[in-house]
């Protein structure tokens, strides 16, 4: 089986989710003699999405990855990365962080902050590093099923995240 390369842009966003956004994150009570997060014996709640959630699916050139805290703030990294023969690696990076509530069924995201970094082979004058984007609400149908995060929006696909961390 032919492996995609891996970049140390990937690496970073792993290390930011597991590791480096303990600044938005306070330690939260032990889970110890409760159902696991979106277990199926009951229905998922707000403190379900507790956690670092990624959505990579294996062949993809795309990672993404949010990190929820107990106190109601989010991060987000979108990564795409693929080689383009010798002139390097096509690298977008999609940033973001800001509040998050969800009631019921219903997952709203207020970014407070929100950047894009492009580096591209082909043409470098087009690159850019923390480009500020627009900061728009997001609103999401959501569920929990063991461990899985569903996030649908109203004009867009189902996107599949994995459980990774508290």
């Amino acid at each position: 089986m032919k492996r995609r390369p891996r970049t140390p842009l990937l690496a970073v966003a792993a290390l930011l989710l597991v590791s480096g956004l303990t600044s938005c994150s306070q330690p939260r009570p032990d889970r110890s003699g409760t159902t696991p997060p979106g277990s199926s014996t009951r229905a998922a709640t707000a403190r379900d999405l507790v956690g670092a959630w990624e959505s990579a699916q294996q062949g993809s050139n795309t990672t993404l990855a949010y990190r929820f805290t107990a106190e109601g703030k989010y991060k987000y990294v979108g990564l795409i990365s693929y080689p383009m023969g010798e002139k390097g690696i096509y690298e977008l990076t999609h940033l973001a962080e800001g509040t998050f509530r969800a009631l019921g069924s219903d997952l709203t995201l207020r970014p407070s902050s929100a950047s894009v970094t492009r580096k591209n082979p082909e043409n470098p004058a087009g690159d850019h590093v923390n480009r500020p984007v627009p900061l728009e609400t997001q609103r999401y149908r959501w569920k929990i099923v063991d461990q899985e995060l569903s996030l649908t929006a109203d004009d867009g696909p189902r996107l599949v995240f994995k459980w990774v961390s508290e």
